[in-house]
């Protein structure tokens, strides 16, 4: 899949720092490092992947008209999410 950039305001960048301690930085890192995407039941997409500093995250995002990303929500990935994201992963 391919990500040209991302589209961010107010509310979706207070949603991940506030919520869930992730700052637009991380999330954008994660779709630079060989994510792994699948598409939700709601027609939203997931990203599992790495940051710079290593952390590891899930992204929910929208995907928009020219390959822009709206970022949802995120968090720190889970064991169950660890483990389907190391299965999985290329490389």
């Amino acid at each position: 899949m391919r990500i040209s950039g991302f589209e961010w305001d107010d509310g979706n960048i207070l949603h991940l720092a506030l919520g869930h301690g992730i700052e637009p930085e991380e999330a954008e890192e994660v779709f630079a490092f060989a994510p792994l995407f699948r598409k939700t039941r709601r027609g939203h997409y997931v990203a599992f992947g790495r940051t710079r500093a290593g952390r590891l995250l899930v992204i929910v995002f929208e995907k928009k008209a020219q390959g822009f990303a709206r970022i949802i929500t995120g968090w720190d990935m889970g064991v169950a999410e660890r483990r389907y994201y190391q299965r999985h992963r290329k490389g």
